[in-house]
Formats: C-alpha cells, sequence, structure tokens
C-alpha cells in the first residue's frame, strides 16, 4: 500500500530525493566546467563517447531482460489475481451488454434471416399449388371423359 502524501515515511524519501536532484545538479555543473578545460575536456569527451558507444551496444540485451522480467511479472501477477471478480467489480456488464446490442441492426438482422425462408416458403407454396391444379385438373378431365395429353 502506499503511504499518505503527508506521512514521514513520504517526506524522507522526498527529502533523499531533493538531495540527490541537487548533488547530481552539481555534478553536472562541475562536469560542464571540467569539459572546458584543455586537457581534461578531450579526455572527458573521448570517454563519454565511449561510455555512449557502450551503452548503446548493451542496451539491447538490457531491453531483452527487461522485457523477461516484465512478461514473468505480469505472469504472476495474473496468477494471482481472480479476473472473472475483478471484471464483475470494474465493468458495467448490463451497460455493456446494451451498447453492444444498440450496436446491433436486429430489424436487418431478422429481415435477411426471414427473407430467405419466406421465399424459400412461398416457393414450396407455389409447387405444392402447381401439383394440385395439376391433380384437380386430371380429375375433371376423368371426370368429364377428356383425353389427358
Amino acid at each position: 500500500m502506499t503511504e499518505p502524501a503527508g506521512s514521514p515515511q513520504n517526506s524522507a524519501v522526498l527529502l533523499v530525493a531533493g538531495v540527490a536532484a541537487t548533488v547530481a545538479g552539481g555534478a553536472v555543473a562541475v562536469y560542464r566546467g571540467a569539459e572546458r578545460l584543455p586537457v581534461v575536456g578531450d579526455v572527458l569527451r573521448r570517454t563519454q563517447s565511449d561510455l555512449v558507444a557502450r551503452g548503446e551496444r548493451a542496451l539491447g540485451p538490457i531491453k531483452t531482460l527487461i522485457a523477461d522480467v516484465a512478461a514473468q511479472v505480469v505472469e504472476l501477477v495474473l496468477d494471482e489475481l481472480d479476473l472473472n471478480e475483478l471484471v464483475r467489480q470494474r465493468v458495467d456488464l448490463v451497460g455493456l451488454a446494451n451498447e453492444v446490442i444498440d450496436g446491433i441492426d436486429l430489424q436487418s438482422v431478422i429481415r435477411e434471416s426471414t427473407d430467405t425462408m419466406t421465399n424459400e416458403v412461398m416457393s414450396d407454396v407455389r409447387t405444392q399449388g402447381e401439383r394440385a391444379d395439376d391433380a384437380i385438373s386430371g380429375f375433371v378431365d376423368r371426370l368429364l371423359g377428356r383425353d389427358s395429353p
């Protein structure tokens, strides 16, 4: 847990951070002054250049190491969390469901799904009507003694 802003422990941390910032600022000022010296300045610039090059070479493996550690930390945290409970506590599931439902054009979905079914039913009704018409026509032809083609 984090300490409240006015706690003694927090004040000590802020004091140490302030001292460190002051020391770092002083060190930068001394370094800048030393860089202007004829012999020492050249050595400092070469050393700085070498250190920057080393840092650039080391950056790749350091990034990989940090990424690996971060992935392991995330896995450990996820193993300890009950994500279902967390979602229940923090997400308005009813509001989310309503938003999803509002985003669906339900009338269009129903219309498209029933159009196909309606066309099939109408085709079947027409076919059955044609068969019934043929059956009745044949019956009437026999009843009236007509020859069937």
